[in-house]
């Protein structure tokens, strides 16, 4: 091999570096690519009479600057950041919702009560019930509003489900593609192929948590979820999204087969999927429930108090609002059947219920802490329902969905257009006994509070009630009309503990006055014998106030979530765990970018292109082709002074 030989093996090696330098330095701003080398090693020498002879130079491979290790933690790292990312979205997005005291749920609900105090303290005035109506109405609208949001939100959610699925199966499909060029290409060292196969399963990466698998003709095999094979060599699957069979506004995540779909929901996690479908299930849906537990447990204690009152015109109040039913969702083809009515609003949980047959039992699950427990058919009570099972034709695999309270705020609505139709006198008062002329016939000084009453039972009343105080017996004789008292009630005058107060009914005959409306009064100060008090019908109740008195003790009485939390309470604790939960995820958030962004720093000190470095090269590779440049015109000057020579 002669001199020039080596001289062209030189410049071809410098060329090729030079090119690849270029190369690098062309895509410093290429997103996924990686940084590559040319690997120069000697060629193979020849043997002569004094040792071998080198033969110059050639380059053995380009191989590109990349770390299989750094590269599955970039794709880990970036997998937990998109969910963590999507996640914190939609939490942010609800609690500025929730939280903003101008359109929150709060304020309307206290101007409504307000509107209520304002009505007792004039029961008769005009405006006074207008203003009820009014903010009644309002509240009505803001809950509609809250409805509204949040089935905005859940169908931005589906969107962006849809959206993903669609990028996914692109994306599955190029890598594909790409696997399959790369097997015709493999053993070539096809990097910018290889690059660009990386990139794609980087993007994969921030849509749905994936494991990559190598085969040995270089093509990738790409898993999502729990081991789903999205891509297997040169075969891409196709993933797609179906209505719930029992929620019809839940997107499910499903494979396509040549025998079917198959529902992979469950088994997704990662990426931005992974976090919509976490958001959904840990903070949209609960909050609507909560905010449906609310306009429930409002309407339910509103109508029941105001059902016990009188109107302007002396009826029964009727119902306030309008409120919504049970959801019952199940898909077709079950056997058997199932009614769900509200037994006890206030032991709502708000949570949501499967109830499965497994072919021997009915299990119910509470979905949100995933405790179980087993069902007879017929009647059971559950948190605050009545779950009636038919298991008359069942078959293995019936599913219900129960939603107790998802739709609760949209069903809301005000029933009273009419402002004399407001009940807020009470049904019953109490007056002392007078003669003819209307003088008070009592001499001692026992006083009676005017009655409560919890039920409509027996009422009106068709006679006056009488309390007669009976010295002698030690209490009050009850007659409720002609002939001999109906009942008698313990009252002790003697008693100074008895005198200060005693409540009826008491403790030990609690239900004494359940036929006459379940009312309830104390007794207080020492009757003389013979004393006598009146429980009559009201029939001039225009300025009674008693019972918007009753409606407006509501507020802060503890009716809901089996007697512990107040209408405002329940609200302000659904803010407050959207608030922390998306506090929570804030944090998360920032903390998972500040690791991303040094597994990507560690993979750019790998696989990155530095300027300065590349630019350094440039000038020793530079100067290494015009070294070479220099042995072939040293050979030329050679041949032609031997050229020379032999003419001579």
């Amino acid at each position: 091999m002669s001199i020039l030989s080596i001289g062209v093996s030189a410049l071809t090696a410098n060329r090729q570096a030079l090119d690849t330098t270029g190369h690098n330095i062309a895509n410093v701003n290429t997103e996924g690519y990686s940084r590559q080398r040319v690997d120069f090693v000697t060629r193979q020498p020849d043997f002569t009479g004094i040792g071998y002879l080198g033969n110059g130079v050639e380059t053995s491979a380009v191989t590109r600057q990349y770390d299989q290790f750094i590269s599955s933690q970039v794709r880990a790292s970036q997998s937990v950041t998109s969910e963590l990312q999507a996640y914190f979205d939609g939490a942010r997005q609800l609690d500025d919702l929730v939280a903003d005291p101008d359109v929150g749920l709060q304020p309307t609900v206290q101007n409504f009560f307000n509107a209520l105090q304002a009505l007792a303290d004039d029961p008769a005035s005009v405006s006074a019930r207008q203003l009820v109506l009014a903010e009644g109405e309002s509240m009505v609208d803001r809950f509609h509003y809250f409805d509204r949001q949040f089935e905005s939100a859940r169908s931005t959610l589906n969107e962006q489900i849809n959206a993903s699925i669609t990028e996914i199966n692109r994306l599955a499909e190029d890598i594909a593609t790409i696997n399959n060029d790369i097997k015709i290409a493999y053993g070539s060292a096809p990097n910018d192929l290889l690059d660009k196969r990386d990139q794609l399963v980087n993007d994969l990466s921030e849509l749905v948590d994936i494991q990559v698998l190598q085969q040995s003709d270089g093509a990738y095999n790409v898993f999502i979820g729990k081991g789903q094979p999205l891509v297997m060599a040169y075969d891409a699957a196709t993933m797609t999204t179906q209505p719930s069979t029992l929620d019809p506004t839940h997107l499910e995540i499903a494979f396509n087969f040549p025998f079917g779909t198959q529902i992979v929901t469950d088994q997704i996690s990662g990426g931005r999927i992974g976090g919509l479908l976490r958001y959904r299930e840990e903070i949209l849906d609960p909050a609507q429930n909560q905010v449906g537990l609310v306009a429930l447990g409002l309407a339910n204690d509103l109508n029941t108090q105001h059902q016990l009152g009188l109107d302007l015109d002396g009826l029964a109040g009727t119902a306030l609002f309008a409120s919504g039913t049970v959801d019952v969702l199940e898909p077709p083809g079950n056997g058997s059947s199932i009614t769900v009515t509200y037994n006890d609003i206030g032991n709502l949980t708000a949570n949501d219920y499967q109830l499965l047959y497994n072919g021997t039992d009915f299990i119910l699950e509470n979905l949100s802490d995933g405790s179980t427990q087993t069902l007879a058919a017929g009647l059971n009570t559950v948190d605050g329902l009545d779950i009636n099972i038919n298991a008359a034709g069942a078959v293995a695999g019936d599913t219900f969905l129960i939603q107790p309270t998802r739709n609760a705020s949209a069903s809301l609505d005000l029933l009273i257009s009419d402002s004399r139709r407001l009940a807020a006198a009470s049904p019953l008062q109490l007056r002392p006994a007078t003669d003819a002329a209307g003088n008070a016939l009592n001499t001692g000084d026992a006083k009676i509070t005017q009655p409560a009453n919890s039920s409509t039972t027996g009422l009106p009343l068709a006679a006056d009630m009488q309390l007669v105080y009976n010295a002698a017996a030690g209490g009050f004789d009850i007659v409720n009309g002609p002939g001999a008292p109906d009942n008698f009630i313990a009252y002790d005058a003697t008693d100074p503990a008895v005198i200060i107060g005693v409540n009826y009914p008491t403790t030990a005959n609690p239900t004494q006055f359940d036929a006459f409306g379940g009312i309830s009064f104390s007794i207080s100060g020492v009757p003389a014998d013979g004393d006598t008090f009146l429980f009559a019908n009201n029939t001039s109740g225009t300025s009674d106030n008693r019972n918007a008195l009753g409606l407006v003790d509501l507020q802060t009485m503890d009716r809901l979530r089996g007697g512990t939390a107040t209408y405002d309470e329940t609200y302000a604790q659904m803010v407050s765990d959207v608030g922390s939960k998306t506090h929570h995820a804030e944090l998360n958030l920032s903390a998972q970018e500040s690791l991303l962004n040094r597994t990507r720093e560690a993979m750019q000190e790998v696989s990155g292109v530095n300027l300065d470095e590349e630019a350094a090269k440039l000038i020793q590779f530079q100067q290494a082709y015009q070294a070479s440049a220099q042995i072939i015109s040293a050979a030329n000057t050679l041949f032609d002074t031997l050229i020379s020579a032999v003419r001579r």
